[in-house]
């Protein structure tokens, strides 16, 4: 039996408790700082009453010999030998200093936090050396330190009782906020869960302001516009490809059957096999075609890539193209090498020089020559061009000019699209225009040059 594992912890539950943990550490923080802070200005000024006393006494000490003012309530001014010179009555007969700390005070000034009979368990005695010619004397001040530790129990009892709850506080304050700031985020997340391409054109409801939220919603958006155009670009791409097969097929299915339904002599049987060959033919180029963009598409497709000479590759595919008749195909250039796979750059011109010629009335111009890091292949015709709106999508998939350029049935409408796709596997990039030199269709090509 299988178990599911914990439930994810949400956004805005995750925002909460780092909230409330950023929270706990700089509570902490300010807690200790606080803690520290209070310690140092009582015991500061504990340090400080002790000295004043110590020195009144000193200066009463130094007047009237050994003398405890009357007001200083625990005080006691010892010789170097120990025997107790002057004291306070709530101190009189017993001596505050040991033996070990005697020895200290005469050497300088010290503080010492112990037991002390008369002011508790928690006791600081102050001691200071005075010396009056060869003798030296102790003077020794005391105070309780209970009103230090009641301040610091009641410091610790504030913090111990307030910060919970000030941490639960701010975590629900924070998850709060989390909720507010993410509502968007939920509700765009519902809206798209809805939206299907049965829906073309649906957005979601854009947040307001210019935050971050809003700025996802827009990123959604433009991405859903991106997916959409997608969709609806690989939906004509089968629709024309379903047309483009069916013809064929249609052909090939009908001389097939004519030629079961009446044999006919033997010519008649060649003629009508000879055309359903045509037909298959036909189909198998297409197929390839479409195999080419697809892969293209996908990034799949594969090139041999070596050093290759460009005017070469355009001059036997021009001779190969001449065998159907005029127009001839003129080549200037250099034999300028590019970086190219061999059998899709003869793909490449091939599909070029045939676009032209059945547009072109007399003359089809290739050039060929280096420009920078590139070499350039333009094909030009003296046809009637591309038509103004065929321009910005004359590379895209099943278009056709046969309408604008008026010279009997064309192709698939695939060769450009071909173009376009094999030279940008090669890195390169390929754009069309009308006018010079011939004054028709100029299809301009750029490659990566081969490496000397």
């Amino acid at each position: 039996m299988r178990f599911a594992g914990p439930r994810p912890i949400s956004l805005r539950s995750r925002l909460a408790i780092l909230f409330a943990a950023g929270s706990a550490m700089t509570l902490l923080l300010t807690a200790l700082l606080l803690w520290h802070n209070l310690n140092a200005e009582l015991n500061s000024a504990i340090d400080t009453g002790l000295e004043g006393r110590a020195d009144d006494i000193v200066a009463v000490y130094r007047a009237r010999g050994q003398a405890v003012p009357e007001q200083d309530a625990f005080a006691q001014v010892v010789a170097s030998t120990g025997r107790i010179l002057a004291s306070s009555p709530t101190v009189r007969g017993r001596r505050l200093l040991g033996a070990q700390e005697l020895r200290r005070a005469r050497a300088g000034r010290i503080t010492i936090d112990r037991a002390v009979p008369g002011l508790g368990t928690d006791a600081r005695l102050l001691a200071v050396p005075e010396r009056t010619g060869a003798a030296t004397a102790v003077v020794v001040v005391g105070t309780s330190l209970e009103t230090v530790r009641r301040a610091q129990d009641r410091l610790a009892l504030i913090l111990v009782v307030v910060g919970p709850t000030l941490i639960t506080v701010l975590a629900v304050g924070g998850w709060l906020l989390a909720h507010e700031a993410l509502r968007p985020v939920g509700r765009m997340t519902a809206e798209a869960d809805t939206i299907s391409l049965a829906e073309p054109g649906r957005r979601l409801r854009q947040p307001p302001g210019d935050d971050e939220i809003a700025r996802l919603g827009r990123t959604l958006n433009t991405m859903l516009g991106r997916m959409e155009a997608s969709f609806a670009r690989e939906k004509a791409f089968v629709d024309d490809a379903s047309h483009e097969l069916r013809t064929p097929i249609s052909i090939l299915r009908g001389e097939l059957e004519l030629a079961l339904a009446q044999p006919g002599s033997r010519e008649d049987t060649e003629r009508t096999l000879r055309s359903a060959l045509e037909e298959a033919e036909r189909l198998g180029r297409l197929a390839e075609d479409l195999l080419v963009l697809a892969r293209s598409t996908s990034g799949d497709l594969p090139l041999r890539r070596d050093r290759v000479d460009a005017y070469a590759v355009a001059e036997r595919m021009a001779q190969r193209l001449a065998a159907a008749g005029p127009p001839e195909v003129e080549i200037e250039g250099d034999h300028a090498a590019v970086d190219a796979d061999l059998l899709r750059l003869e793909q490449v011109m091939t599909n070029l020089l045939t676009n032209a010629r059945r547009f072109a009335l007399n003359r089809v111009w290739v050039t060929i020559g280096c420009s920078g890091r590139a070499v350039e292949i333009v094909v030009s015709d003296d046809g009637p061009g591309f038509a103004a709106l065929l321009l910005p999508v004359v590379f895209d998939r099943f278009t056709r000019s046969d309408a604008a350029r008026g010279r009997g049935a064309g192709g698939t409408g695939l060769g450009l699209a071909i173009v376009a796709a094999l030279v940008r596997a090669h890195g390169g990039t390929v754009e069309a225009a009308n006018g010079a030199p011939l004054g028709g269709a100029v299809v301009r090509v750029r490659l990566p040059r081969a490496d000397p």
